[in-house]
């Protein structure tokens, strides 16, 4: 929670650290400071913002202040635990939001500069508590193929005769939300094998080319078994029910290969889809909605390569929350709440049996809000938690010249099935920005 402090007139604490002072470095001049802070010491929440307020007294033009969360060692030298904050500085009123970064940190040290000239540390103490709630991910180059039908020796049986035997597959189509381990990393974009080998662990989603059924063999004439009603591609949960349902069509990628399976108890099994279209789709346009999902994308950083930033990011995806789905943080006055599917297609009623004519479902420059809930303990005392995250579709395989067949159930044109299979095995792009659980 962030902490208004009022000025008060003390004393500023200019204690020299580990680090050089300013005269002994000759390409770092001094700075001329003083510093009175708001308060004699601050209670901090780890992985919460928190502002510093100080008033510095000086003839310079401050134009930089940096804070870091460090750990007192003796009365003359402390060690830093944190990683540095730095903040553009006007006037002598300093006034910085810092996150906690350190369980450990004893107390905050401020640097300000000046040009060229940089103070003596300034030290402030704290006293830190709270546990880390998870960790986050960013990418802005997510690149997912729909994968082509995997053969097994359920539907092809003359390459694979050996029950529970099949080719297995390195296609990147499926993405973890909260990461799998994969030798000494974590991973969040996966291939088949990579899910076979840990058994389904933490599988969020699939994107994929719905179109035939992948669970059965050729027919005696050759002829294939087709998904009458949807056509095209789609983002599907992982389980069994899902990438193996008569309108998805990937039973192949839960099939028993040599003893391995993506198993639903323990993939991401209560995950959920929601769109946030933008303009082009006319009277269902949110426009408040979508401009506040935008300021939260924006405000979620754009990399999660330290523990700050990965920090921020999380704190910025609590908005989701706090502002779509807050039934689940116990408001009961006019509460929030998200919904979501376990899949989302690209068009829906695709297929030449719908009994409508298609509809898109998203498009290039929309979010997906994606959930995870997660739930610790069984029965009455089961205790769920939840994690959020964005998807921004960036860039889609070109499906427009594809509507070419004509629908059996009406006056309208649907994918062709030739024509479909050219959506297999193309990049599609995304950037995502998600809350993730810590593995264990």
């Amino acid at each position: 929670m962030k902490k208004s402090l009022l000025i008060l007139s003390l004393a500023a604490l200019v204690m020299v650290g580990c680090n050089k002072n300013p005269g002994e470095d000759n390409t770092v001049k001094p700075l001329d400071v003083t510093l009175e802070f708001a308060q004699e010491s601050l209670d901090l929440v780890y992985g919460e913002p928190t502002v510093v307020e100080a008033t510095a007294v000086t003839e310079a033009v401050l134009d930089k202040v940096v804070v870091k969360a460090v750990k007192k060692v003796d009365e003359t030298t402390y060690e830093a635990v944190g990683e540095e904050q730095v903040f553009a500085q006007e006037g002598l009123a300093v006034s910085v939001e810092i996150f906690a970064d350190a369980q450990d940190a004893t107390d905050l040290e401020l640097v300000l500069y000046a040009a060229e000239k940089q103070s003596n540390p300034f030290y402030l103490p704290v006293a830190v508590t709270g546990e880390p709630k998870g960790t986050a991910w960013v990418n802005d180059a997510v690149v997912l193929y729909a994968d082509n039908k995997v053969a097994h020796n359920v539907n092809d049986p003359e390459k694979y005769p050996v029950e529970n035997t099949g080719a297995g597959s390195d296609t990147k189509s499926f993405f973890s939300m909260h990461g799998v381990k994969v030798g000494d990393k974590v991973e969040h974009i996966l291939s088949l094998n990579e899910l076979l080998a840990v058994g389904g662990q933490n599988a969020s989603m699939c994107w994929l080319n719905c179109l035939e059924k992948t669970d059965a063999a050729p027919k005696e004439d050759g002829s294939l078994t087709y998904i009458g009603g949807q056509r095209g591609y789609m983002f599907s949960g992982c389980r069994k029910t899902s990438l193996g349902g008569g309108t998805t069509g990937r039973q192949c990628d839960v099939q028993i290969y040599d003893d391995k399976q993506i198993l639903d108890d323990n993939i991401d099994y209560e995950f959920s889809f929601i769109p946030v279209c933008g303009s082009w789709i006319g009277e269902k346009y949110d426009d408040a909605k979508y401009k506040l999902v935008d300021r939260i994308w924006l405000s979620a950083g754009e990399s999660s390569a330290t523990n700050l930033e990965q920090i921020k990011t999380f704190w910025a995806l609590k908005q989701i929350q706090e502002n779509f789905d807050n039934a689940t943080l116990g408001v009961e006055e006019e509460p929030t709440s998200l919904g979501g599917k376990t899949y989302l297609r690209r068009y829906t009623n695709a297929g030449q049996t719908a009994k409508s004519a298609p509809t898109e479902g998203f498009r290039a420059g929309d979010y997906i809000i994606i959930r995870s809930e997660r739930k610790s303990g069984e029965g009455e005392d089961a205790v769920s938690t939840y994690y959020y995250g964005l998807v921004q579709v960036l860039q889609l395989p070109d499906d427009s010249d594809l509507f070419t067949m004509d629908s059996t159930k009406g006056d309208w044109k649907v994918m062709d099935i030739e024509g479909a299979y050219s959506l297999f095995m193309k990049p599609a792009y995304f950037a995502v920005k998600t809350q993730c659980e810590i593995l264990k």
